[in-house]
């Protein structure tokens, strides 16, 4: 059986017997190492059985393999499980898992804080260039439409404001990604994959294998947590993850002729009446005359006549023309001022997407750095353990 199918075996075996709780693995080093032991002397014994001079060479030899492994393991236990003496040293921090994971949440809140302030101009910026007035004159037979788009220019802003919200996304992603691993590998390295690499060394057979899982859960378990600190010592250094607010009063584009009919849009009462024809707002404009004795339907009739044909007309031209002549200032004004409101879009924004683009790229080069200071620190300490300095034999492993 090799390495390949006992690893998919491991994998079935967890899956068909899951457990709510996280083994410890711990008491398995032990074990192994008395094992070994027994292994080694019943082999010595076959050896001078036999009269193998090799043979008991190669068992002296696993037996100061094996002293040292022990003497390895209790070091590698007692100062990066048992104690964090040797984590404050190099972190400076006393719980340095909760240090790391508090330096992300904090990295993700300004991530955060800056994907709302992108939404935010986007909302205002969209509704300022999709405003798009549209009235209708009405000249006897025939009548004048007139409609326009006069700031529609500035949704060109929305593609920058798309591009950051693109990347803020993957700086959350990986804020979250690496959070996520620093709290798997609290749980799981310590009493789990650590033992179980402590187990592989013990075994002569599996020494060198055992060395670079050892290096790799040290690296997971300090230099991780160790890289994310020091990032965000960099990060300080370097000014740190600073958002420039928007001016977001700016990109509004304050259509004072929309305000003008904003009490007539919004009063129910009012869009029925105007949007009844000349008939339907007669009706409803001379039902009262009903109500006077004798005279109801006449007055109704005389009411009905002048209402449709007269004031109906006059009311429709009046309100068609003010609406029409406060659109066409309102965008006179936009348009005969240089595009002063373009101006200022770009003014707002421009500092706000070079801060959120600085702030970015500082979180990948964040992302590089801990990968480099984890990948080097998981690599020494294997050269220095007698693994591979490559990790070549845990790649074949997987």
């Amino acid at each position: 059986m090799n390495w390949r199918m006992a690893l998919a075996l491991a994998f079935l075996t967890a899956v068909a017997f899951p457990t709510a709780a996280i083994p410890d693995l711990k008491p398995l080093v032990p074990i192994t190492a008395v094992i070994v032991v027994i292994m080694l002397v019943l082999v010595r014994m076959f050896a001078t059985s036999i009269s193998d001079a090799r043979l008991e060479a190669w068992v002296k030899l696993e037996i100061v393999e094996l002293i040292a492994g022990v003497i390895i393991i209790a070091i590698i236990l007692a100062y990066f499980v048992g104690s964090n003496g040797v984590t404050v040293l190099l972190t400076g921090q006393t719980d340095y898992i909760q240090v790391s994971q508090g330096i992300l949440d904090k990295w993700i809140n300004t991530y955060d804080a800056a994907f709302r302030l992108v939404i935010q101009s986007a909302t205002r910026l969209r509704a300022a260039a999709t405003y798009s007035p549209y009235t209708a004159i009405p000249i006897w037979f025939f009548s004048i439409n007139y409609a326009s788009s006069p700031l529609s220019g500035v949704a060109v802003m929305l593609v920058s404001l798309n591009m950051a919200a693109q990347a803020l996304t993957n700086a959350v992603f990986l804020a979250e990604g690496m959070r996520i691993l620093v709290a798997f590998f609290d749980v799981v390295m310590p009493s789990v994959l650590l033992p179980l690499s402590c187990v592989i060394r013990l075994i002569p057979y599996t020494r060198k294998l055992g060395n670079s899982l050892i290096a790799v859960c040290i690296g997971a378990m300090v230099f991780f947590p160790l890289s994310i600190i020091l990032a965000d010592m960099l990060n300080a250094k370097a000014g740190g993850l600073q958002i420039t607010t928007p001016d977001l009063n700016a990109l509004d584009a304050n259509p004072w002729a929309m305000v003008a009919f904003e009490p007539l849009c919004e009063s129910e009462a009012i869009r029925l009446i105007l949007s009844l024809n000349d008939v339907g707002f007669a009706i409803v404009t001379c039902l009262p005359c009903l109500l006077i004795p004798f005279a109801g339907p006449a007055c109704f009739a005389t009411c009905f006549n002048l209402v449709r044909n007269v004031i109906y007309p006059i009311i429709m031209m009046v309100f068609q023309i003010a609406s029409t002549a406060l659109i066409a200032a309102w965008e006179g004004a936009y348009s005969g001022n240089g595009g002063a409101f373009a101006d200022a879009v770009f003014d707002a924004l421009r500092p706000f997407l070079a801060s959120v683009n600085g702030m970015v790229l500082l979180s990948y080069f964040d992302f590089i750095f801990i990968l480099l200071i984890t990948i080097t620190g998981a690599r020494s300490v294997a050269a220095a353990l007698g693994g591979e300095m490559y990790l070549a034999g845990i790649q074949r492993f997987i």
